[in-house]
This record gives structure tokens, sequence and C-alpha cells, in this order.
């Protein structure tokens, strides 16, 4: 049978778990608003109208109604050519895990093609 401590530490190895999954999934939700926010705007882009100053408040309204706070417009690289947009944005977040513990998550590169 099992004996009162290995009871004992399944149940903190489980607090722990549910507790990391409860941190880590919004960090992943919100990465995941970024990249839709980021294809959106990719896709409303008209070649030849837009200039970098409105694919960034295109990009600032998206993220402001969506409530995105890992990453700051500044750093989407934007490269506008004939036929559309390439977004590039290269970001990792901080964020608290488990008491003094903190996670990084580095997304790495994330690119939009909106060509």
């Amino acid at each position: 049978g099992a004996s009162s401590f290995s009871i004992l530490c399944l149940i903190v190895t489980g607090w722990v778990a549910l507790t990391a999954i409860l941190r880590v999934l919004p960090v992943f939700m919100e990465h995941r608003t970024v990249i839709s926010a980021m294809e959106s705007v990719a896709s409303n882009y008209v070649p030849g109208q837009d200039q970098s100053a409105d694919v960034r408040e295109a990009l600032r309204k998206a993220w402001s109604i969506n409530r995105i706070e890992q990453v700051d417009v500044s750093e989407v690289s934007i490269d506008r050519r004939r036929t559309g947009v390439i977004l590039t944005l290269e970001y990792q977040t901080v964020f608290p895990l488990i008491g003094p513990i903190q996670g990084v998550w580095d997304f790495g590169t994330v690119e939009v093609d909106g060509r």
C-alpha cells in the first residue's frame, strides 16, 4: 500500500504541476493572440497606400483591444513590399511561476508574411 509520505508527495507534485499549468497557459494564449493580431494586420495591409506608421497604429489598436502586455509594438520589424508586408517579432517573456521562481519563455522569431 501507499504510505502517508508517498500520498503527500503525490498531492504536492499535483499542486505544483497544476499551479505551473495555470501560470503558463495565459502566457501561451497571449502569444497566440499576438500572432493572430499580426496576421490580421498583415492581411489588411494595402500596398502603396499604408505606411509603416499605419501598420504600427493598427497593431497598437489590436494589442490594446486584446490587452497584450508581453511585447511592445515598437519591437515589430516591418518590411513593406510591393505585394504586401512582412512583420517580424523576436521576443521572450518573464512571468511568475511558483513563489519567487520566475519562468522565461523564449518565443524566438515570429514572422508573419502578408504577401
